[in-house]
């Protein structure tokens, strides 16, 4: 079992963050949501648990074989970053994202806080909220994962095809 496969983070400035400069309240993610024109809805906490389960179990399930754990040093996003995980990273992963044929989706956050069940004719670039920001589809073919890193590290965009099991 490997317990720590990356040290990128260790010294990186996400240290030095506040935890609450990393969070996006319910109302501003709402508000980001509404200046990309994205139809959104509240999800309920017990149906956001299991959206959240089913995103661990496809994209975290090497992580958890690996380390014993579901989530990697705090984040979710650690497993593609400490490669654990398939993921096309950076401006490549922005483009692809982009490119993606439009469909329902699903805005969640790392503290679980929120999550929004949303549709809209292009997916919301998130980069600039500075914030840890899952996208998925909403059968979970794919997710895009933001980062408060950026643009250091991130963001994420990984394939359930190339990560599941």
């Amino acid at each position: 079992m490997i317990k720590n496969k990356c040290d990128v983070h260790k010294d990186s400035k996400a240290q030095h963050m506040s935890d609450a400069s990393m969070r996006l309240k319910k109302f501003q993610i709402e508000t980001v949501l509404s200046e990309h024109n994205v139809d959104f809805s509240f999800i309920p906490e017990k149906e956001s648990a299991s959206i959240r389960e089913r995103w661990l179990d496809l994209y975290a399930a090497r992580v958890k074989k690996e380390t014993g754990a579901w989530i990697h040093n705090r984040f979710r996003w650690h497993g593609f970053s400490c490669g654990f995980q398939d993921a096309v990273a950076g401006s490549d992963a922005l483009t692809a994202y982009k490119n993606m044929w439009p469909a329902p989706y699903i805005v969640f956050d790392e503290e679980d806080t929120w999550a929004y069940a949303c549709t809209s004719d292009s997916y919301p670039d998130l980069t600039p909220q500075r914030a840890d920001i899952y996208v998925a589809h909403h059968n979970m073919k794919w997710t895009m994962v933001f980062t408060h890193e950026q643009p250091d590290i991130g963001p994420y965009l990984a394939l359930k095809s190339k990560n599941a099991g």
